[in-house]
């Protein structure tokens, strides 16, 4: 997980918890980041008996966590790591208490409590932190969905209700307990059966003869006489039996030596009963047909021994001999069976629980090869669907059995192909982890994909025709699946990548988006500046965009640009808010600034068309998997910033030009533009370099490592990750990922501005000054020269004279680069590796502006001590 998504996940988790205002996230993002990434817990029970014995009620923790673990809950370890830590913290524990109000928790509680048994309810809204969970829902996805800058496609989840299983069990099933294999008269009153004389009054041979008579009838599934079934608590509790009480004292031991027998054979079928039908899905069905093949083979056994009964060759010693045998298949499938009652599971969860016990069961060879062979019956109709997935694409899961969910778009049929949008294929088709097998776990994101990829190869038009099927067996070493899911995965994929490499030549739109986003085409992006930069500094709701895609087409053919296949492509928008704003949206990064912020509307921030202009490309199906929403947004993160830069340049160019006809008026005239003359040098030395490293130093470098990866890859997904390392490096190595530095380097952008627009509309009042109509140093009103937008802290229009303004100006210049210096070198400590270690070479190779920082810190210094004396 990168360091942005730890950052937003640490947020999230301070505001759910309402400890906003007690603590920062990053101080915990350090820790975790350094951290490692996966941390073993070696024996996590002993974990959370040292937390139950902490609580108020030990028992109820330690079931829960046995009914967790009974489900195969991935995360259950890390969870109670991640319990015992916060247990460990006094700081966290004040903190969590501190910020949890007892109204919250009354309420919490009382919801949780309302909703026990009777599935959630609607009528009381739980409350974490003071925040309700819905409203915390639709605020992250009204966030979500701003930060994409498009209408997200609405979604309906394909569910399966009772009333549409296609086969379920009729209910005279449930209302005749007499057609039950699992002791049907148990718990009847004695007034409804018949009444028996004590079994004590028979001498012992006798006895015995009629025990034996009793257990075969008990061990059969039905009551005796003398031998009786207690009745159950819970469907899922373990039976117990009784014996008449005058039976004589050494038979009954010898009876009671078979209880453990009846009580597994008792929730055997218990389980096959109730699992035999669709009820419970296809899994446990199959799980239940082989299971029943086991019942049916120990019925028989059964059989046998009353046949031996009637011969006179049976007695109870006997019989236990011989169920010997039996004993320990019996008492596995009573393990087996009873936690997947207890745990309700279904599906995937149910092979889960089968590889588990399988695994555990090395040491006993009998023992593996019966829950092998469960695991094998149970798995095929998991097998079949997968079979689908990846040889088809198509998911057919009535039951919700599957990994794989598949939602159907609301308008499915009206859209074609060509209409699909990243964002319905990311939301199309999803993964339910809690329906893993956990023997697929390190294969799931290949299922996933594969099937994706084979509806993507349908939509394009094209026909599946795998070059081989293969049977898919389970195996505890996974031989008997992982090449064949793995051979699906590498035609899938390698067929999608010649369809968009050849048919949609990806990498030629590759380069077109280069050209525009990273002003690769020089002469394009100035002929546009001079096109649309009377346009662009007026505010945004005044910009014309009609206007602008005029200009932008007109800039297109008449540059070399107009060589480019796609340029039709290529169009603009005027986004609602600056690059910085953007910036903390794609990222999910909230810092304390933004957070104070958050309750602003981006509508009342005047901006101008500069700030809010940005380059938007259309992709279509299937060019869409590569350039996403995401991808197009980093996108224009990287060419807003380099846009303002060149800008800014180019604005200063022109301040040049002005300086150099300045220098041939008269000397009380042009000595007034020294400071500004100077300023402007180090400004524009500021600016050249910081586009020569952006441009030359790290997306070109970039770009070439990433266009000679791009034609190894093997397979979509490595495009897609290669392509998404090439943005993560870009907009790292270009101060966009740090909000520190990118606010500081916008702030300097924006002062360049500043100082040039005041310059060039000074050069008015410098004209007037040649003639000798005014004099630069009675200039008061900056207002007269210089139209500021609200908000702006570079310019005062209470300042006093031009030198003044030049003066506040050039202090403001040299504190900002000298801040955004000491952030880059600090970074230089921390990662050897960083590329802009050069830009801060070039920029302080005389060691200016260290020099500069030492000085303000000692002027800061003697005043602290001067106020302090």
């Amino acid at each position: 997980m990168s360091e942005f998504k730890i950052h937003h996940a640490v947020s999230e988790l301070i505001d759910s918890l309402g400890l906003t205002d007690l603590v920062a996230p990053e101080k915990f993002v350090k820790n975790l980041v350094t951290s490692p990434s996966q941390v073993q817990i070696t024996n996590a029970r002993e974990t959370v008996q040292t937390l139950a014995a902490l609580s108020s009620n030990p028992s109820e923790i330690v079931n829960k966590y046995e009914e967790l673990r009974d489900k195969n809950y991935a995360e259950l370890d890390s969870f109670v790591l991640i319990l015992s830590k916060m247990k460990e913290s006094k700081t966290m524990t004040r903190s969590v208490r501190a910020g949890l109000p007892r109204e919250s928790v009354k309420t919490y509680c009382t919801s949780t409590d309302s909703n026990q048994g009777s599935g959630p309810s609607t009528s009381t809204p739980i409350v974490v932190g003071g925040v309700k969970l819905k409203e915390l829902k639709s605020r992250l996805q009204t966030a979500s969905e701003g930060s994409l800058g498009h209408k997200v496609i609405e979604l309906t989840e394909k569910r399966v209700t009772s009333s549409e299983i296609i086969q379920k069990n009729p209910k005279w099933f449930h209302t005749r307990p007499f057609l039950s294999w699992d002791f049907p008269v148990a718990g009847l009153s004695d007034s409804h059966l018949l009444q028996v004389a004590p079994l004590g009054n028979v001498p012992v041979g006798d006895q015995e003869r009629i025990l034996l008579e009793e257990l075969l009838y008990v061990l059969s599934g039905f009551d005796g006489d003398y031998i009786r079934a207690l009745p159950l608590t819970a469907n899922a509790d373990e039976r117990k039996f009784e014996i008449d009480d005058s039976v004589d004292d050494s038979l009954k031991e010898m009876i009671r030596r078979f209880f453990p027998i009846l009580a597994s054979y008792s929730i055997i079928e218990r389980f096959y009963e109730s699992r035999s039908g669709f009820d419970f899905g296809m899994v446990n069905d199959a799980l239940a047909a082989a299971i029943g093949n086991l019942v049916h083979e120990y019925r028989i056994f059964v059989c046998q021994l009353e046949s031996l009964l009637l011969k006179n060759e049976l007695s109870l010693q006997k019989a236990w001999y011989l169920l010997q045998p039996n004993v320990t298949i019996l008492h596995q499938l009573h393990h087996v069976t009873l936690s997947l009652m207890r745990a309700k599971a279904q599906g995937g969860q149910v092979l889960s629980v089968l590889h588990q016990q399988t695994m555990e069961a090395m040491g006993n060879e009998k023992q593996q090869k019966l829950l092998l062979s469960l695991t094998r019956s149970a798995a095929q109709p998991y097998w079949e669907i997968l079979q689908k997935w990846i040889y088809q694409g198509s998911v057919e899961d009535p039951y919700l059995e599957f990994m794989v969910e598949d939602h159907q778009v609301v308008s499915m049929d009206k859209l074609s192909p060509t209409a699909y949008s990243d964002d319905y294929w990311e939301k199309r088709y999803t993964l339910r982890r809690d329906r893993v097998p956990s023997f697929l776990l390190p294969l799931t994101d290949q299922i996933l994909r594969t099937g994706k990829y084979l509806n993507v190869i349908k939509q394009c038009g094209m026909k599946v025709k795998p070059p081989r099927i293969d049977d898919l067996v389970y195996t505890l070493d996974g031989s008997g699946y992982k090449e064949a899911i793995e051979k699906a995965y590498s035609y899938a994929s390698e067929t999608l990548l010649h369809v968009l490499m050849q048919d949609y030549d990806l990498l030629g739109r590759l380069k077109s988006v280069k050209h525009y986003f990273f002003l690769n085409a020089g002469d394009f992006i100035l002929h546009f500046l001079s096109l649309c930069g009377a346009e662009l500094v007026k505010n945004v709701d005044d910009v014309m965009p009609s206007r602008l895609e005029s200009l932008l087409e007109l800039a297109l053919r008449t540059s070399t640009a107009n060589a480019d296949p796609f340029k039709d492509d290529l169009g603009l928008e005027l986004l609602s808010y600056d690059l910085t704003t953007q910036m903390v949206k794609i990222l999910s990064i909230e810092t304390h600034g933004e957070r104070d912020n958050r309750g602003i509307s981006i509508d009342h921030v005047r901006l101008t068309g500069l700030e809010a202009f940005s380059f938007m490309y259309r992709v279509r199906w299937p060019v869409s998997l590569v350039f996403t929403t995401k991808v197009m947004a980093c996108y224009q993160m990287i060419f807003r910033h380099l846009f303002l830069t060149k800008y800014v340049e180019n604005l200063l160019g022109r301040v040049w030009i002005s300086h150099k006809i300045v220098r041939n008026y008269s000397f009380p005239t042009s000595q007034w533009y020294n400071n500004a003359f100077a300023l402007r040098h180090r400004m524009l030395h500021f600016i050249q370099n910081l586009l020569y490293y952006i441009t030359v130093e790290v997306l070109e470098p970039s770009w070439q490592i990433f266009v000679e990866k791009i034609r190894k890859v093997d397979n979509v997904d490595q495009v897609i990750s290669t392509h998404m390392e090439l943005l993560n490096v870009c907009m790292k190595e270009s101060m966009l990922t740090d909000p520190a530095l990118l606010q500081t380097a916008t702030k300097l952008i924006k002062l360049c501005e500043a100082f040039a627009h005041f310059i060039l509309k000074m050069h008015r009042h410098a004209k007037e000054a040649e003639m000798g109509l005014s004099s630069l140093a009675n200039v008061t009103s900056l207002s007269e020269v210089l139209l500021t937008s609200p908000g702006d802290v570079f310019l005062q229009e209470n300042s006093d004279t031009f030198d003044q303004n030049v003066a506040r100006m050039e202090l403001q210049f040299t504190t900002l680069l000298a801040d955004l210096l000491h952030r880059i070198a600090e970074m230089g400590h921390e990662s050897y590796d960083s590329h802009m270690l050069t830009l801060l070479n070039r920029l302080d190779f005389n060691n200016y502006y260290t020099d500069k920082v030492i000085q303000f810190t000692l002027k800061s210094n003697q005043t602290d001590d001067t106020i302090s004396g």
